[in-house]
């Protein structure tokens, strides 16, 4: 039987791009407070880890947005596992040009669910994937993980919503999105 309460051993996983495409496409692009949804997904547990999982375009090596991004990340308390996005580019039999992207963690992320379910007690998914019901069925039945999803509710899979043992919208975590600083310098309201 796992632990509950304060005792309970928390692991976050933080699927960057779908948590990136829910905000840009429910919440107007707003600014997540990522320290403010890490203390969400914890509540009053123990944090046993918390990875954030980015797929970075291949532009500049070291663009020093991604490097404040990473090091926010780390100084909220995330540990961050970065890919590079995969470009790739073809031409039909007639000489169109068809470009096509790939990068994303959805095996990574299950691959360190599973390693870590020995150590856990809760896992908090923040995703709305489907492509991730199969290994939370595993990791409840054969682990006896509690799994909890965050996410945007408007693009959260309906098998990923029946399979979770909680659901939390972004949108109903209080203090969760930030206004932009050009918003606070002109007195405005971000979200109108």
């Amino acid at each position: 039987m796992r632990s509950s309460g304060r005792s309970q051993r928390v692991a976050v996983f933080v699927d960057g791009s779908n948590l990136y495409h829910a905000i840009k496409s429910y919440y107007r692009g707003g600014m997540l407070d990522y320290g403010r949804l890490l203390e969400a997904a914890v509540e009053d547990r123990e944090l046993l880890r918390a990875t954030f999982y980015i797929v970075e375009k291949q532009e500049s090596d070291d663009s020093p947005g991604a490097r404040s991004f990473v090091y926010n990340l780390n100084r909220f308390g995330y540990k961050v596992r970065s890919k590079p996005l995969i470009v790739h580019e073809t031409l039909s039999p007639d000489g169109e040009k068809s470009v096509s992207h790939k990068g994303d963690w959805d095996m990574g992320i299950v691959m360190d669910m599973v390693r870590l379910a020995a150590h856990a007690d809760v896992y908090v998914l923040v995703s709305g994937d489907g492509d991730y019901v199969e290994a939370i069925e595993y990791l409840q039945s054969e682990c006896g993980i509690r799994v909890e999803v965050i996410s945007a509710a408007q693009c959260t899979s309906q098998a990923l919503l029946d399979i979770c043992d909680r659901h939390t919208d972004l949108g109903e975590i209080p203090g969760l999105f930030k206004e932009p600083r050009s918003a606070l310098k002109a007195g405005r309201p971000a979200a109108e």
